[in-house]
């Protein structure tokens, strides 16, 4: 057994990086022959004698150059208080010496991010994480993907927060919250057209009767006329009407009710429906009970035209 231990202790040095730092340390304890900087670090982390161990560990990489097991010790330790910018420090350079710790690193940077939560401080768990993710989102936790992409929604850095929140629902995510952070963030960037899916499934869900329900409501009937002016546009008018029905049903925002009524005319009128267009602009006015504005001026004129032809 203790032969079977020793060869471990020895085989962590170059390191297999699916083993984390905290199994090494372990291993180090139990190797207690040794008396090296490296491995009295190992034995002071052990007992939780940080400052200790991150000056022996120190000492080893004045003794033995930048060697990454020593670098990643330090990173790891570092990253245990939730120092980010020390941990970053060796944890980068870990990698400078040997990428094949790439593995390692990045669960020693979300330990940092998590402790940078627990400490209160985003800022550190954004620069903690942000070194992880050009390794690939797989390497980060739903959780904190969703920490994360609600950092850069609170910076209205939507592009980044975008591709953070579609992992997380990919990872298995059902939370209605991120369905809604999700459809913000398209609307944000211009996406309606994607938005319109994630506000669904968010409206669709208890959640919508309380909180942001009627905020998001609102915002789903924009993208919904929004979507609909393009389909018009496009010639797509069945998928037109149908986001226009649907704007019109919600109710919301009352400010493009009359401008759906005024659309589904249009599409009525073009389509030789002059009945269900006349009506559709009387909508307009109905809606404006002052009778004023461009858009009653010009649903009094289609309906004249319908009435009575062109003059």
């Amino acid at each position: 057994m203790g032969g079977r231990v020793a060869g471990s202790c020895g085989a962590w040095r170059r390191g297999s990086t699916a083993l984390a730092v905290a199994l090494a340390v372990a291993l180090a304890a139990a190797c207690g022959g040794s008396s090296g900087p490296e491995e009295r670090g190992d034995r002071l982390m052990a007992t939780g004698a940080v400052d200790e161990a991150i000056a022996e560990y120190k000492l080893a990489l004045r003794t033995r150059g930048e060697d990454p097991a020593v670098l990643l010790r330090l990173g790891s330790a570092y990253a245990g208080r939730g120092e980010v910018e020390a941990s970053l420090q060796y944890l980068r350079r870990t990698l400078e010496q040997d990428s094949s710790y790439r593995d390692v690193v990045a669960i020693e940077l979300t330990r940092a991010a998590r402790a940078a939560l627990d400490d209160g401080s985003p800022d550190n768990m954004a620069r903690a994480l942000e070194m992880v993710q050009p390794m690939g989102l797989a390497y980060l936790p739903t959780d904190l993907k969703l920490e994360l992409a609600s950092y850069y929604a609170d910076l209205s850095d939507y592009g980044r927060a975008l591709p953070l929140y579609l992992s997380a629902i990919e990872d298995g995510d059902s939370d209605p919250a991120t369905w809604l952070a999700t459809a913000v963030a398209f609307q944000e960037m211009g996406g309606c057209r994607e938005a319109i899916a994630y506000f669904e499934r968010y409206l669709d869900s208890p959640r919508a009767d309380r909180g942001a329900g009627s905020a998001a409501r609102w915002q789903y009937g924009q993208c919904l006329y929004e979507v609909a002016e393009r389909d018009r546009a496009a010639g797509r008018t069945a998928a037109a009407l149908q986001k226009l029905d649907l704007l019109i049903d919600q109710g919301v925002p009352r400010t493009l009710l009359d401008r759906a009524h005024f659309a589904r005319g249009e599409i009525m009128r073009r389509a030789g429906n002059l009945d269900a267009a006349e009506a559709e602009y009387e909508m307009v006015r109905k809606l404006n009970p002052a009778l004023t504005g461009p858009l009653v001026r010009l649903a009094e004129e289609r309906i004249r035209e319908i009435r009575y032809g062109k003059s």
